[in-house]
């Protein structure tokens, strides 16, 4: 018989490994399952309040100016943002090719009426 001078523990590592990683993700997920978390539900009258104080400008690389899909230029963007009450959400939507020098001019006007709540998307293009 043939002496064994050492044993090979490489098979035996990644058999343990792989087990190691099936525990661990299937504990994961156990965990999560459990969890008493109820989510809770939105009034419908509620949400429509909370639309109905959402201002939309969207800025397209041509250069004009969209107010609720109502082109305006910024004369008319100012007396629209003058009589904006200041708890509305203003949502900027700009074209990626928008000039830089338009979105400054948006933003200083909305800064100069108070309108803080103002959050930014990028679009392809509009309408």
């Amino acid at each position: 018989m043939k002496k064994i001078d050492s044993l090979n523990l490489v098979p035996f590592i990644d058999i343990m490994l792989v087990l190691l990683v099936i525990v661990l993700v299937s504990a994961s997920f156990s965990v999560s399952s459990q969890l008493p978390i109820q989510i809770p539900k939105v009034d419908e009258g509620a949400q429509n309040s909370v639309d109905s104080k959402r201002l939309h400008i969207a800025l397209d690389k041509d250069g004009k100016i969209y107010v609720n899909t109502q082109a305006v230029d910024k004369v008319e963007l100012y007396g629209y943002l003058r009589s904006v009450d200041t708890d509305t959400n203003i949502v900027i939507k700009a074209d990626k090719d928008a000039n830089v020098q338009q979105f400054v001019d948006v933003m200083a006007a909305l800064q100069y009426f108070g309108l803080t709540n103002v959050f930014t998307e990028v679009i392809q293009e509009y309408p």
